[in-house]
């Protein structure tokens, strides 16, 4: 089972991604916090990264270039509300895979983490 770390201080995207992503047969783990969701993937090593980038306790974007620089190979789905193309375009260069604005589309994105990970 693909296990998906979800970064969020958003409440209630939270839990819609996460009771989306565990129906469509996902284990996932979260947290609202940039350190912890650092430490959690260097602890669990999962499948894929969904990451707002507006968090409070660390942006977004230092928590992608941290996760990168120790795991080059990390599939990393950044999901903000805030949709400029400048903060797409930075996300993709810092190595995203793909840039996903609020409210993220569910069915795009399992589509694209089925795709991702792989068949299970």
């Amino acid at each position: 089972m693909p296990r998906i770390l979800i970064i969020d201080d958003d409440e209630i995207t939270l839990l819609l991604l996460q009771s989306t992503l565990r129906e469509e047969g996902f284990d996932v783990v979260s947290t609202a916090d940039g350190p912890r969701g650092i430490y959690l993937y260097r602890e669990l090593r999962p499948d894929a990264v969904i990451l707002d980038l507006g968090l409070p306790t660390m942006d977004g974007t230092e928590v992608l270039k941290k996760i990168k620089k120790e795991d080059p190979n990390a599939v990393i789905f950044v999901a903000t509300g805030y949709g400029a193309e400048r903060v797409a375009e930075e996300a993709k260069r810092l190595g995203a895979r793909a840039f996903l604005r609020k409210p993220v589309p569910l069915g795009h994105l399992v589509q694209e983490l089925r795709e991702t990970v792989g068949p299970f």
